[in-house]
């Protein structure tokens, strides 16, 4: 079935099952296409393609596979395709007509079977059993083998033999082959695969995970580029002590939240049957409340039993908390003792948790512990790209360069400023973003990032990265680990200051101008010579401009 016919057939459908408004405000909008040998169903923006995913889907995916079985998945995508009539009404007469051409081949079949029997039934050298029943030979064939009927009989007479030889004969095993052929060709109806998925949609919406937070969504860098195979591994093989628990902790916006749900996501795609659970810690910590309000132990500490995979957000605001900790402990106890897994995050290092448990401390170290870096210049651009893309915005290199390099520290803070680009695109009336239209609705922001480039931001930034005192710097020696960062100092403050030699010098402990520019020259060809070192310069360069 071609694409046109299908969605005309699939509006007339829609049109006649959902109230008019609901028709006219989600369906009647949609357009469709093809790419990729898929459907696609495009919606105006996100928001329609969520309420299509999560009111509609089941019921579209549900028509496809009753008029059009072999067609390909419908795919739900922001933009704009080809707008289909609606077809035209099935005639009322058409049902009738079939149900009476049904019915007139069901009695042309019951009269055949009549007039066998009558046949038959006449001819007196026919075992009794076979003709005085006609079930009986049907129930029982061996009684009336084909072999021992006579042989010479009227053409009419024969032929009726010959029809009821072969149904004794044939009807047992066929009865079996045709059950079996069902069975393996059987495909389920239209109603039993939106059951099947609206079931699916009620387990996942017990989970507590949002659908939208996917390994296809997450956006991987060097930041969480280790973090997001971990996960993965998680959701093919979930339990694994190498991996249980999985402890991800970093600062507030990086995306811990997006990654770990997608370990749920995941492992209910790879195993529908898995039982998984979200919550953060807050949710944790109001249950057990109500738990001792109401002297509820045994509930408590069922509900959680039973889950393959158990996820809690913000671990930390349960530090503190005696009684909940020392739950919370069993609860862990539990889940690793028989190898299911659990997830937490946290925003910061366990060892760093002051008012945590010791025992709780340890074993949250058990697995695997990895820490999420703020997203670095390419996966920034990168977010922002997709997040523009999929509202159905086109974001110019530049533009996304420029919102990138302004807004450095999570994810979260990214995305902030993306929305107040996008509303100052929509309230133009534009479909692209371009440098001019991002600066102009980040003004504010880039002015309170402006921070100028000193001297002490310089030798800081260095006598950190080499864990070396800024005193060294201004000092006399001249040990290899403390000469080399020098002379590193000087040749970033002559790219990164308007500063001239003579004062560079000065400000390094008096020294004199041909130091600074002796240090410059070696810099230089030791970035070519050395990679290493090179790399460490361009790391600085990063940290001190950021």
């Amino acid at each position: 079935m071609m694409l046109a016919d299908f969605w005309a057939q699939t509006l007339r459908r829609l049109h006649s099952e959902l109230s008019e408004q609901q028709f006219q405000l989600a369906i009647a909008p949609i357009t469709v296409g093809e790419e990729n040998d898929a459907w696609v169903i495009y919606a105006k923006n996100q928001f329609a393609v969520n309420l299509l995913r999560s009111q509609y889907a089941a019921k579209l995916s549900a028509i496809r596979e009753e008029i059009a079985p072999n067609a390909p998945e419908l795919i739900y995508k922001v933009g704009v395709g080809v707008r289909y009539e609606m077809a035209e009404e099935v005639s009322p007469t058409f049902s009738g007509s079939l149900k009476t051409q049904n019915q007139a081949k069901s009695i042309d079949k019951s009269d055949e079977l009549d007039n066998l029997s009558t046949d038959t039934s006449s001819e007196s050298n026919l075992p009794k059993t076979s003709l005085q029943s006609p079930q009986a030979p049907l129930l029982q064939p061996e009684n009336a083998p084909v072999d021992k009927l006579p042989e010479k009989k009227s053409s009419r007479k024969t032929t009726a033999q010959d029809i009821l030889a072969e149904r004794m004969s044939n009807l047992r095993p066929n009865k079996k082959n045709e059950v079996s052929e069902e069975n393996k060709s059987h495909k389920p109806s239209a109603i039993e695969i939106a059951k099947a998925k609206e079931d699916a949609e009620q387990r996942h919406s017990q989970t507590n995970l949002s659908p939208e937070y996917t390994f296809d969504t997450l956006v991987e860098g060097k930041g969480n580029h280790l973090a997001a195979a971990v996960a993965k591994s998680i959701a093919e093989k979930p339990g694994d002590s190498m991996y249980n628990p999985f402890f991800v902790y970093g600062s507030t916006g990086l995306g811990k939240t997006h990654l770990v749900q997608a370990i749920g996501n995941e492992l209910l795609k790879l195993n529908t049957k898995a039982r998984v659970r979200y919550m953060h810690s807050d949710e944790y910590l109001k249950t057990f409340m109500a738990t001792v309000r109401n002297k509820t132990w045994d509930t408590f500490k069922q509900q959680y039993l039973h889950y393959n995979l158990l996820i809690i957000d913000d671990i930390q605001f349960i530090q503190g908390k005696d009684r909940t900790m020392e739950e919370f402990f069993f609860l862990f106890e539990h889940f690793h003792s028989r190898n299911q897994q659990i997830i937490l995050t946290c925003d910061q290092l366990p060892s760093s948790l002051e008012n945590m448990e010791k025992r709780l401390i340890s074993r949250f170290s058990w697995g695997m512990t990895i820490k999420l870096e703020p997203p670095e210049l390419e996966m920034r651009v990168d977010i922002l790209e997709r997040k523009a893309e999929a509202v159905g915005i086109t974001l110019l290199e530049d533009a996304a360069l420029f919102i990138a390099q302004n807004v450095k520290q999570n994810v979260r803070e990214l995305e902030g400023a993306l929305n107040r680009v996008l509303a100052r695109c929509r309230f133009e009336k534009r479909t692209t973003i371009d440098i001019d239209l991002a600066t102009d609705a980040l003004q504010d922001i880039v002015a309170s990032n402006y921070k100028p480039i000193t001297i002490e931001l310089i030798m800081k930034a260095v006598a950190d990265y080499h864990h070396i005192r800024m005193s060294d710097l201004l000092g006399k020696k001249r040990t290899r680990t403390v000469a080399r960062p020098r002379q590193m100092a000087m040749a970033l403050a002559k790219e990164l200051t308007n500063m001239s030699l003579p004062a560079i010098g000065d400000a390094f402990g008096g020294r004199d101008h041909t130091t600074v520019m002796h240090a410059v020259k070696t810099i230089a060809k030791l970035r070519i010579d050395e990679p290493e070192l090179g790399q460490d310069y361009e790391k600085l360069l990063i940290l001190i401009r950021n």
